[in-house]
C-alpha cells in the first residue's frame, strides 16, 4: 500500500501493525489540547470532558489505529490544512501501548473530577497533558520508549 493512501484508512500504512509517523505526534497534539481545555474550565465541564478523551483514546488503543477519533480528526481536518505529506511507517504497538496509559490516566482523572477530587483528576490530567507535549513538539515518545522497554525486559515462556 502506497503511503499516499495512509489519509484514507486514518493514517494507518500496511495493515494495522504500522502506522505514519506524522499521526501518533498530530494526535498527541489533540490529546495534550483536549485535557489542557478541560482542565482550564474546570467541574463540571472538566469531568465529562475528560473521560470522553479518555475513552476515544481506549477505542483507539483496543481496536487500532483505523477506529482512532482523534486520528481521522488528525488525518482529515488537520492534516490537509496544514499541507502535510505522508510520513515514515512506525510500528503501530507501541503507540497503541503509550495511548492506552494516556487513556487509563484520563478514565481515572474524570472519576477523580466526578467524585470531587479535583485534585487528583488535576494531577492525572495534566501528566497526559505534559507526556503528550513531549510527543507532539520533540518527537519523544515515553509511553513508546516503556514498551521497548518492557519488552527487553518480560520473561520467555517459549523455552
Amino acid at each position: 500500500m502506497k503511503a499516499d493512501n495512509a489519509l484514507a484508512l486514518g493514517g494507518q500504512i500496511r495493515g494495522p501493525r504500522q502506522v505514519d509517523s506524522f499521526t501518533p505526534r498530530g494526535k498527541a497534539a489533540i490529546h495534550a489540547l483536549l485535557p489542557a481545555v478541560a482542565f482550564l474550565l474546570g467541574p463540571p465541564v472538566s469531568g465529562p470532558a475528560v473521560l470522553t478523551v479518555g475513552a476515544m483514546m481506549g477505542l483507539s488503543s483496543l481496536a487500532g489505529p483505523r477506529f482512532s477519533l482523534i486520528g481521522r480528526l488528525f488525518n482529515h481536518l488537520l492534516r490537509p490544512a496544514l499541507r502535510m505529506g505522508a510520513g515514515a511507517p512506525e510500528p503501530a504497538a507501541p503507540h497503541r501501548f503509550a495511548e492506552a496509559v494516556g487513556a487509563v490516566f484520563l478514565l481515572a482523572s474524570g472519576l477523580a473530577y466526578l467524585s470531587s477530587q479535583a485534585g487528583l483528576g488535576d494531577a492525572l490530567a495534566l501528566i497526559v497533558v505534559g507526556l503528550a507535549l513531549v510527543n507532539a513538539s520533540l518527537g519523544i515518545c515515553v509511553g513508546c520508549i516503556i514498551y521497548t522497554g518492557a519488552l527487553r525486559f518480560r520473561v520467555r515462556t517459549d523455552g
